[in-house]
Formats: C-alpha cells, structure tokens, sequence
C-alpha cells in the first residue's frame, strides 16, 4: 500500500510537471483564423489587447509560426485556431511583413491564468495531500480525499497544454475533470458509512466506467473520426455537469434528512468552488455554445479546495469546527461586500483598462486580504484588550498584576499592606486609610459611598468586623472601577485566607493530641471514591456490559448451528468494532473535551448530533444557554441528558423522544418525554434499566433537586428534573 501511494504521488508530480512545461514552453495566444486558403487569415484574436499592442488585425495572413511555414496550416486542437507560438511573421494588407516576438510577460492573463495559478495549485495541493497522507496513513476515506485532490489539480494544471492542443493534456484534463467528480461522490459514499448513515444511491464503483472508458474512448474515436474532436469537449462537459448536480442532490437531501453540519461542511468544501466553472461555462457552452467567462478564469474557485482540505482530518474530531466556520462566515461576508464595492469601483474608474479577469484577480486578492486582515486584528484585540478599552491607560489590564500580586499574601494583615501599596502607586495618593472596626454601616459590602468628597469602600463584612477603605478625594470613574473590582478580589481572598486559617488550626491541633487522622477528610475522599466508582459501574453497565451481552448470545447461535454462516460471523465481527468504538467514545465521554473547550451547549449539541446518527427515534431537543457558579452542574446537566438519552435507546423503544433542557432562576428544569413501551414504575426499579435511573436520581439528589417519573405500559416515559443553585451564606 506505501508503494502504490508513493507510484500515485510521482505520476501526479510527472504528469503535473509535464503539462506545465508544455504550457510554459509556448505562450497561449489562440488567434482565430481563416484556413480556406493557403494561408491561414486573422479573423479575431483572443487577447484582444495584446493584438492591438502587436498591430494584428482582421485579414492579416500568418506567414510563420515559430519560424515553420503555415502553408495548409492545421491545428492539431481546431483546424480555426492558432493555439500557441513564440514567433510569428504576419503580412500586412500594405504587403509589409511583421515579426512578432510572443512573451508570457506581454501577455498577463495567460501567464498568470495558465502558468503562475496552476503552478501554484500544483505545489499547494501537493503538499497538503501529502500532509493528509502522513496524518492518516490507514485510512481509506483519507485516500480518497488525497486522489479527489490530486485528480482536481491535474485537471486544473493541464488546462495550459490541453489549451494548446498537446494530446497528452487534453487527456488528462478530459479524464481528471470527470473522475475528480466520481472520487468525491465515492469518498461521501464511505463517510456516509462512517457516520451510519444508510447509501440509498447508486454505487460509486459504476460511476468509475465514466472517466476511465467512456472520455478514453472518446480520444480513440478521434484517431479514427477526426470530427468527433468537436464532440469530445462537449461530452466531457456533459458529464461533469451530471456528475456535479448528482453529488450537490447526494448532499442536499442527506443534509435535509439529518441536518449534520458535516454535511454542509463537504459541500461547502469540496463541491460550491465548481459552481463558478459549471453556471458560468459548462452550461453556456453545452446550450448555447458560447461561455459567459473563459474556463480558465471560472475555474480559479476550485483554488478554495486545498484550504479547505487543512481542516478536514479523518478522526472523532472530523468536521468538529462549528466555531471556526462561524467566524468564517462572519468575516467571509464582510470581506465579500468590501471586495466587491472596492472592484466596482474600480471597474467604473478604470473602465478601459481593466477586463474582466483582471477584475476577478483583483476582487480575490482583496477578499483573501480582508479576511486574513480581519483574523489579524482578532488576534492583536485578543492580545490588547485589557487595554485598548480604558481611557485612561490600563487601568483594567493593571487589576490582573495587582492581583496576582496580592494573591501571594500568607496572611490577612500581609493581603492588607500590599493592597496600600497597590492603591499608592495605582492611584498616585496616600490621603487614605484602610480600618477594621465594628459598628455597622449605610452602604453593603462591595458598595461604593461618596459624600463630601469623600470616597468610601466597604471591602469585607462579617460579624465580628468590618473593613474599609477611606480616600479624602474624589475619584475618576475608571479608578472607581478598578478599585471596586480589587475591593470585591481582596475580599474573596480574606476569605478563603480565614478557611485556610481554620484549617491550619485543625491540623495543628491534631498535631498537638497526637491524633494522626482527620476523620472529616477520610470520609470526603471515602464518599467522592465511592461516588465515582458507583456511576463508572452504571456507566459500563448500560452501555459496553449489554454490547457483550448481546454479542454473547449471538455466538451461542452460531456454536449451536451446524453451518456457520460466514456473513454472520463478520455482523458479529462488525458489532465488536463498533463495541470498541464506543468503548472509545465512553473514555472521552468521561471528561468531554468540548465541556471545558467551549462550553455546555456546544458539548450538548454534540452529543445530540451523536444520538441521532446512533438512535433509531426521531429525537427533538430545545438546548436554553444556562449558566451557574458551581461549574460542576455543567457536568451534572451533561451527565443527566446523556443517560436519559442512553436510556432511550436502549430501553424505551421509541419512535419520537422530545428533551428541553430550560433555564430558571439559579437554576434549570430538564423535560424527557417519549412515546415508547413505558413501564410500570416499580418494575423499573428491579429491571436493568434501573442503574441508569438510580444514577440520575442520585446526581439530582445530591444537589438537592427535584425529579419525578410518570411512567405506564404502553403509554412512554415522562421524567422531570428540577435543580437549583442554593445561595448559602459565606462559611463561618
């Protein structure tokens, strides 16, 4: 296999280099003429400007094409086209005879559409292929991706040779042009079997029969029927416009079946950047017979492709960039109406010099520009915002030094000193006192009085004592920000200085009786032991223990059966695959990445989307954004909705199951409602879906939730969940 790789990645860099040669070897000019006569006659030239430039005009005869008589001239793509050439002699009406000398530099649309953009695209996607490769050498939906990309850039950079009537690269443009199309269609035939998703269309391995008999034959019937050179192109076109609209219906209707932004993700990938080439060419060309842009300027969207592709890795994490693709979007739409007014107006100042593939070279340029700009300046506000925000400095950026400098305090008295310090050389003054005292106040902790130009600052309140902060002057409204935020920081730290305190005590005191235990720490670290091996015990038994269960019995069948059935042994061999897989799925399951990476919703919504590729229920969710201060009810809220939903596949046998997870005051409600068998409540407890119930009403327990099940026989289940946050007064 690392040998047939190796064999495909040198054919892709000969046959890319070849043509490429060919193209550079010879400027592309494709002047239309006149072969009726002897010698051929200029009807129109192609780069209009550069005829213009060079003086040929209409009724001008070639004499010469690279030194070589045009004497019953031939061309060996269309016998009404002089294709390419680096000298011609022309003789004028006036009988005078010009030699133009032909440089890629006098022509820059043709040096850049047919030589700098495919080199470019040639190396580009060369690299990034060899990328995927190396990341993701056993896998077979990668190769697929590598030989999509490959094969689309070969048809992109035999576009020069094949413009010029080399045999060898108009092949490889007519095959690759096809078969770039039949590989993705393939490629999404085995990621739809990747993500369990059924293939109701037709087998790829037929589409195969297109570009590698059908456009070679083509070719064939050209050596025999010199005519059929006009039929060609069109079948191939023909065939690429069948191909793209069958692989845009693939994706639209499996992404109207199961809403997965993978989906979306593929055909905004692989298959929007040849839209450009199908609507502004293709069609044109095969209907009326004349493109509305060139090939080689429409076809310069597929350059999109390989940058796409460095986001695409065929792992768990596949197409998981939910986040990136927003952005993207966000700053893709801007950049666009940017690019477009700026070229409008460009094309309106500059009307007569600018053509249109200048114009769509110059409207890339500026939209790639923009967005790299716009991923720029995220990045420097990401860098300066502490400061770029303050009117008066870094006021906000100078609260994060001076709390970590605080927070190195040993001791409330040392947390009070530096805190004068910060204040003295923050705000430039020493007209403040920092007191304890005791009788009450007008104002609440973390409250800001000013009266008589007089600022005060209650830092901390309890009962035995009360700090606070006296500034003789009035302050500025940023100083005032700052110093409320540092108040409410020191605050918390004198709290958390006074548990340590106690703590120390006890220890101390254990020390002093001899006393080698603490009892209140055994039975925390005993509880959240225990605790954690209950539910990794519910865990496994809901999930993997029923897949072996289930796999048990299946191998009792065969033992039994006097004729083993091959297909039967690779189910079984196929569902211990996929028993691994979600063995694997459950260890990541354990601490979810996406939980601490960007949050509860998006953690939700992801193993969501897993349920519905995995369940055989139409599932409806409504996912309110919640928030807390105890962040362990982010995981508890993952964990409830992730058994309820392991319940319903496994147990409830239902075709429609709804989950609401809503937001209340300090707090959060969670609905589940199927329609399945149901059960009677306390059957449930004795069945094996009771585990799964005991450790969601066990986490809600032990945040002294609500929950309540109705459930009957035939009649589906019906779970409420209640919990809220319990605004407990600070320790004493």
């Amino acid at each position: 296999m690392h040998k047939l790789t190796s064999s495909i990645f040198i054919t892709y860099l000969l046959i890319g280099i070849y043509v490429l040669v060919i193209a550079i070897r010879a400027p592309f000019i494709n002047i239309l003429v006149d072969t009726s006569s002897e010698l051929p006659v200029v009807i129109d030239p192609y780069y209009i400007g550069w005829a213009q430039q060079q003086n040929i005009e209409q009724g001008d005869t070639i004499l010469t094409i690279d030194q070589h008589s045009t004497k019953g001239y031939v061309s060996s793509q269309r016998d009404s086209y002089v294709a390419s050439a680096n000298e011609l002699s022309i003789l004028k009406a006036d009988s005078t005879v010009h030699t133009i000398e032909v440089k890629h530099r006098d022509l820059p649309e043709e040096f850049y559409t047919h030589i700098v953009f495919p080199m470019f695209y040639f190396i580009l996607c060369f690299c990034v292929a060899f990328y995927l490769w190396k990341h993701n050498k056993d896998n077979f939906i990668t190769k697929l991706l590598i030989l999509f990309l490959l094969t689309c850039s070969l048809a992109y950079t035999s576009t020069g040779a094949s413009s010029r009537g080399n045999v060898v690269g108009m092949i490889v443009n007519g095959i690759c042009i096809v078969l770039c199309l039949v590989l993705i269609i393939h490629f999404l035939q085995q990621y739809f079997h990747y993500l369990h998703i059924k293939w109701s269309y037709l087998d790829t391995r037929w589409l195969y029969f297109i570009p590698l008999v059908i456009i070679p034959s083509c070719y064939v019937i050209e050596l025999f029927v010199p005519q059929f050179k006009d039929i060609t192109p069109n079948v191939t076109l023909g065939l690429f416009a069948l191909l793209i609209l069958y692989a845009i219906f693939i994706l639209l209707t499996t992404y109207l079946r199961t809403r997965l932004a993978k989906i979306r993700l593929i055909a905004i990938s692989c298959i929007i950047p040849f839209l450009p080439f199908l609507l502004l060419f293709v069609v044109p060309e095969i209907l009326v017979n004349k493109a509305i842009i060139q090939p080689e300027i429409s076809v310069l969207f597929i350059l999109f492709i390989p940058f796409s592709f460095i986001f695409i890795q065929l792992n768990e994490r596949l197409f998981d960039i939910e986040y990136q693709l927003s952005r993207f979007r966000y700053y893709s739409s801007l950049a666009f109406f940017i690019s477009l007014i700026i070229t409008t107006f460009l094309a309106i100042l500059l009307f007569e010099q600018l053509t249109i593939a200048m114009l769509i070279v110059v409207f890339i340029v500026l939209f790639l520009g923009f967005i790299t700009s716009f991923y720029v300046k995220e990045q420097l506000d990401f860098k300066h915002r502490k400061i770029i925000f303050s009117s008066s400095g870094d006021y906000v950026h100078n609260l994060y030094a001076a709390v970590n400098r605080i927070g190195n305090a040993k001791n409330q008295q040392e947390l009070l000193n530096k805190l004068k310090n910060e204040i003295t050389e923050k705000l430039g003054t020493t007209a403040f006192t920092l007191e304890t005292i005791t009788e009450d106040v007008q104002f609440p902790q973390g409250g800001i009085q000013i009266e008589n130009q007089m600022t005060q600052l209650l830092i901390h309140d309890t009962v035995d004592e009360k700090i606070l902060i006296r500034i003789r002057h009035t302050l500025q409204k940023e100083e005032l920000l700052w110093l409320e935020l540092l108040a409410l920081y020191v605050s918390m730290f004198i709290d958390n200085l006074k548990h340590i305190e106690d703590l120390v005590r006890d220890i101390q005191h254990m020390k002093d009786t001899n006393n080698t235990q603490l009892p209140w720490l055994d039975k925390l670290l005993w509880n959240i032991i225990e605790k954690e091996k209950s539910i990794l015990a519910q865990e496994l038994h809901d999930t993997i223990l029923q897949e072996q269960l289930h796999l048990a019995r299946e191998l009792d069948v065969i033992a039994s059966s006097p004729i083993i059935e091959e297909k039967k042994v690779l189910d079984i061999r196929e569902q211990l695959i996929n028993a691994t897989k979600d063995l694997r799925e459950y260890c990541e399951n354990l601490s979810p990445p996406l939980l601490d990476t960007f949050g509860l919703e998006m953690a939700l919504k992801k193993l969501v989307q897993k349920v519905k590729i995995r369940a055989n229920f139409l599932l409806n969710t409504q996912i309110d954004r919640v928030q807390f201060q105890d962040v362990t009810l982010h995981l508890v809220v993952y964990r409830l909705v992730q058994e309820l939903l392991n319940n319903a596949i496994k147990h409830a046998d239902a075709s429609k199951v709804s989950l609401k997870l809503l937001a209340i005051n300090n707090g959060f409600v969670l609905q589940y409602d199927d329609n399945g068998i149901g059960c009677n409540i306390e059957d449930l407890m004795q069945s094996s879906a009771s585990m799964g119930i005991n450790g969601i009403r066990e986490r809600v327990r032990a945040f002294n939730g609500e929950m309540t099940i109705t459930s009957k026989p035939n009649d589906g289940m019906h779970v409420f969940i209640q919990i809220q946050e319990e605004c407990e007064e600070p320790y004493k």
